[in-house]
């Protein structure tokens, strides 16, 4: 086994470790909603819950190459709202092609015929048909990192759900290193050691 001491290393190693390590990691599919109401969709798989009482997770936004906000960090920053869509192997490929780096204002739903539904108590709509789709507020926002990163800590308000995922997470897309990512095909209960 190798060791990469993180202050002596090349930051590439330290990324490509990190993104190669920290797997599989849940894809927050956010729709979000410009002030002009053009709807943004882009995949972050630097996301995750927090707590349950009250239902927080993060979503952490890289800025675009020439150092400029992304879309979806605007748009957060601008409306303080924002919808996370569960991916399921049947929007793999159209989520995994919303991540390109389209213009700015370019609404990747309607250039890769994504279809929406109304969210209940946020602007920004949903995906339609994926398994779940969490409505988000803004709580707060952080900026950590050399980059620095912007880190958005949002409120789920509703959750819109199929009931099966209740059950089982089967279908349910997830991130790995590079450009791979995994699909859950089985899961293991273990409740009868506990």
């Amino acid at each position: 086994m190798e060791t990469a001491i993180v202050s002596e290393s090349p930051q590439q190693l330290v990324s490509k470790l990190i993104f190669n390590t920290v797997v599989p990691r849940p894809i927050a599919w956010i729709t979000t909603v410009s002030r002009e109401g053009k709807v943004n969709l882009a995949p972050f798989s630097f996301f995750n819950a927090i707590t349950t009482k009250p239902p927080l997770l993060f979503v952490s936004v890289g800025k675009r190459k020439d150092g400029t906000l992304k879309d979806t960090a605007r748009n957060i920053l601008e409306t303080g709202e924002f919808v996370v869509n569960v991916v399921s192997e049947e929007f793999l490929e159209k989520m995994h092609l919303s991540g390109k780096d389209f213009p700015p204002g370019v609404s990747e739903a309607e250039e890769l015929s994504i279809e929406l539904e109304p969210s209940k108590l946020v602007k920004p709509p949903g995906v339609k048909g994926v398994p779940a789709a969490l409505e988000c507020v803004l709580k707060e926002h952080l900026q950590l990192g050399s980059t620095p990163m912007d880190v958005f800590i949002g409120e789920v308000v509703a959750v819109h759900y199929r009931p099966e995922l209740l059950q089982t997470q089967l279908g349910v897309v997830g991130r790995l290193g590079g450009k791979r990512y995994c699909v859950v095909k089985e899961e293991l209960d273990l409740s009868e050691l506990s």
